[in-house]
């Protein structure tokens, strides 16, 4: 149930990102050179060229981070879920932040910069939103299957 846990929610998320650019190629060819761009295409782009590190990137932070904060967090209070829920998010605006400033060109004024930390910031809050929802159907469905009366034997 473990390796269920840390692959299909990053399988799931990647589909769904994959399926995005996969939609959006025959408008926009994604090609090496466009990755710098800042916008959204570039960001496709470096998805569509990378995504097996990034792949292996997903996992690996699914086993040693998600899945012991998921199971830490599932036997908690809803304050606990909550301050998870709020450290996660300040996480995807800061990472989101420190790349849009990494790739933005000052030249282009603020609007490119904030632009593309909001593109950032939902994406990664859609990966986490979908891969929690993944694990949280895991887990019902491993409780429900748990939780099954068993039918007790009759006595001849």
């Amino acid at each position: 149930m473990k390796l269920l846990k840390v692959l299909l929610p990053v399988l799931v998320d990647f589909g769904v990102f994959w399926a995005v650019v996969y939609l959006n190629m025959p408008d926009h060819p994604m090609r090496i050179g466009e990755i710098g761009n800042g916008n959204l295409y570039s960001l496709m782009a470096y998805f569509s060229l990378f995504w097996p590190l990034l792949l292996a990137d997903g996992i690996l932070t699914q086993y040693l981070i998600i899945i012991p904060l998921w199971n830490w967090v599932k036997h908690k209070g809803a304050s606990a879920r909550f301050i998870a829920g709020a450290c996660i998010a300040l996480v995807c605006i800061l990472f989101a932040g420190a790349l849009s400033y990494i790739i933005w060109l000052p030249e282009d004024g603020y609007s490119p910069l904030f632009s593309f930390w909001w593109y950032m910031t939902e994406i990664q809050a859609v990966y986490w939103i979908v891969n929690f929802v993944v694990l949280y159907l895991l887990d019902r469905k491993r409780t429900s299957a748990d939780s099954e009366p068993v039918e007790p034997a009759v006595a001849a």
